[in-house]
C-alpha cells in the first residue's frame, strides 16, 4: 500500500485558548490530529488503523511517548480526524516529533511513514497546565501574544476572547475542540486534497462521453454508442451498506414510510440486498428528508404528495435536491471513471483481484479468472455471495464496486438504444415493463460487468444480486 500523508495543523491560538481556560480542574492531555490519507494514489476511504509514537528527535533518538494505537478510524474523502493521548507525561515542553503508523483495518501489517511529523505549538500547550498560574482577566492582545499563562483563575467574558467561543457549563467559556463535516473546512488541507462533495460521496464532473459497447464486444442490448453529455454530480463511494439501510429504515417506516420489503445483507459492512426499485426510490426519498433535503420522487403529477408508500407511479421533481437514483447515463459516465472507450472501470481485463463476480477464463478472452466465486478470504464455492464494500480497488472518481459486487437499480425505463443528448433519462416508458440495471453482480460472468453491459429486471422483483447507490446534483 503506497501512501501520502499530509497534516493539517491546527491554528496555535485555537489551540492555546482551548487549553488556557477550564481551571476548574486538571487538564486533558489528548489532543486532536487530522490528516489527509491516499491509497494507491486515491483518497483513502474505509476503516484504517493508526499508531502515533513520540519521538524526541526527527530521526532515531529515544521515545517521549506512546505507541497509542487508534483501530477502525473512519476515512472518508481521505481525510480523518481521530484523538491522540500520550497522557501527562508526554508533553514536558521539549520539541517533539510524531511516527505513524497506518493499515487498513485489520489487514497487513503497520506501515510506518518516513518522515516523523514535528509537534509545535498546540499539544505543548498541555505543558502549560502544569506552568505558571495567571490571576485577573485575560485579554485578546495577551491570548495572540506568546506570553506562557498556564492556568486563568479570574474572569474571562467572550468581549477579551477572540472568537470562535462557546459556552460551555462546566468550564465557563472554552474553544470547540471537536471538527465535523466533509472536511472542506480544515485548516491548511491543500485545495486539490478536499473531499469534492457530501460525506461518502464522490464527484463525477461534468462532460461528454461515448456510452455504448466501443469495443465491438458480441451484445444482446442492441444500444449502439452515442455521444451523451452528463451535468456534474455526486455519487455514493460505495453501494449502499446494510447497515445503512437497516438505519435509514427505522428512521423511515417511523416517519409514515412503508416498504414492500425489508431488505438483506451479508453483513452490516456488505452491501443492502433484496429491495426491489420502488423500495430504493423511497428509501432515497427518506434519506433526503432525514437530512433536510427536498425529496426527489412524488407520488402525483403535480409534485405535492411525497412518494413514501405503495408501488404506484412515480413522478421525478429533477429540480429537487435530494438524493436519487443514478440515471443510466450517469451510471455509465461514472463507472468509466473518465477512462474513455475501455471494457472495464480499470481496463480491458478482469480478474478476482479486480472484482467480485463469477470467473469464466475458458468463455471469455479478457476473463483471467480464475474460474468460479473466488473472493478475498474466500473457498471456492464457500461462503459466495456478497464482498464487504471497498475491498477492491476504486475507479479513477474514487468509485468502488462499479464492476461486480451487486447490479445497482438505474432510474430509467428500459428501452433498445439510448436517447442520447444532454442529460437523457430514460424513456417515458417501456415496452417490458423493466427498468435499467447496471454494473454485474457477485454471480455475474465478467461479461455482465462491463461498463456498457446493460441489464434489466422488473421493478417489483427483489433480488440477492440487486443493490443501490445514490447520487446528488453538483452543488448541493
Amino acid at each position: 500500500m503506497k501512501v501520502h500523508w499530509f497534516p493539517i495543523k491546527l491554528s496555535w491560538r485555537l489551540a492555546v485558548v482551548l487549553l488556557l481556560v477550564g481551571a476548574a480542574g486538571a487538564q486533558p492531555t489528548a489532543f486532536t490530529y487530522q490528516g489527509s490519507l491516499r491509497a494507491e494514489d486515491h483518497p483513502a476511504i474505509g476503516a484504517y488503523d493508526f499508531t502515533f509514537t513520540l519521538w524526541d528527535a526527527a530521526t532515531s533518538g529515544g521515545i517521549l511517548g506512546g505507541p497509542v494505537t487508534n483501530l477502525a478510524v473512519d476515512v472518508s474523502g481521505g481525510c480523518f480526524t481521530t484523538s491522540v493521548d500520550f497522557g501527562p507525561g508526554g508533553f514536558g515542553g521539549a520539541q517533539g516529533w510524531l511516527a505513524i503508523g497506518v493499515r487498513r483495518n485489520g489487514v497487513d501489517q503497520f506501515v510506518v511513514l518516513a518522515t516523523r511529523q514535528p509537534v509545535t505549538s498546540a499539544p505543548q500547550a498541555i505543558y502549560a497546565a502544569t506552568a505558571l498560574t495567571t490571576a485577573g482577566p485575560i485579554s485578546a492582545g495577551q491570548l495572540a501574544g506568546t506570553i506562557p499563562v498556564g492556568r486563568v483563575t479570574g474572569a474571562i467574558s467572550p468581549s477579551n476572547l477572540p472568537p470562535p467561543v462557546v459556552t460551555n457549563g462546566a468550564f465557563g467559556l472554552m474553544l470547540t475542540g471537536a471538527f465535523s463535516g466533509d472536511g472542506a473546512g480544515l485548516t491548511n488541507l491543500p485545495a486539490n486534497l478536499k473531499p469534492a462533495g457530501p460525506l461518502g460521496m464522490a464527484l463525477v464532473p461534468a462532460g461528454s462521453f461515448v456510452m455504448g459497447n466501443v469495443i465491438g464486444d458480441p451484445d444482446i442490448s442492441n444500444a449502439p454508442p452515442t455521444t451523451v453529455y452528463v451535468s456534474a454530480f455526486y455519487m455514493d463511494v460505495n453501494l449502499v451498506t446494510w447497515s445503512q439501510w437497516v438505519g435509514l429504515y427505522a428512521w423511515a417506516t417511523n416517519n409514515g414510510y412503508s416498504f414492500v420489503n425489508p431488505g438483506a445483507g451479508k453483513a452490516p459492512n456488505h452491501p443492502a440486498q433484496l429491495m426491489d426499485w420502488f423500495d430504493c426510490v423511497k428509501w432515497c426519498n427518506a434519506r433526503s428528508e432525514q437530512a433536510g433535503r427536498t425529496p426527489v420522487y412524488y407520488a402525483n403529477a403535480n409534485l405535492t404528495q411525497v412518494y413514501r408508500t405503495g408501488e404506484g407511479t412515480v413522478y421525478p421533481n429533477w429540480s429537487a435536491v435530494g438524493y436519487r437514483l443514478p440515471t443510466e447515463a450517469e451510471w455509465e459516465k461514472a463507472a468509466r471513471g473518465g477512462l474513455a472507450g475501455l471494457r472495464f472501470p480499470w481496463g480491458d481485463f478482469i480478474s478476482h483481484n479486480l472484482a467480485n463476480y463469477d470467473g469464466s477464463v475458458g468463455m471469455f478472452a479478457y476473463d483471467f479468472g480464475p474460474n468460479g466465486f473466488v473472493f478475498p478470504g474466500s473457498v471456492e464455492l464457500t461462503n459466495v455471495g456478497t464482498t464487504p464494500v471497498g475491498s477492491y480497488a476504486p475507479n479513477e472518481y474514487g468509485l468502488y464496486d462499479m464492476a461486480g459486487n451487486l447490479f445497482a437499480w438505474c432510474w430509467d425505463w428500459y428501452n433498445s438504444g439510448y436517447p442520447g443528448g444532454t442529460d437523457p433519462r430514460g424513456p417515458a416508458s417501456s415496452n417490458n415493463n423493466t427498468r435499467v440495471v447496471r454494473g454485474g453482480n457477485w454471480f455475474s460472468y465478467g461479461f455482465y460487468c462491463r461498463c456498457a453491459d446493460r441489464n434489466r429486471s422488473v421493478p417489483t422483483l427483489i433480488y440477492d444480486r440487486f443493490g443501490l447507490r445514490t447520487v446528488l446534483a453538483a452543488g448541493q
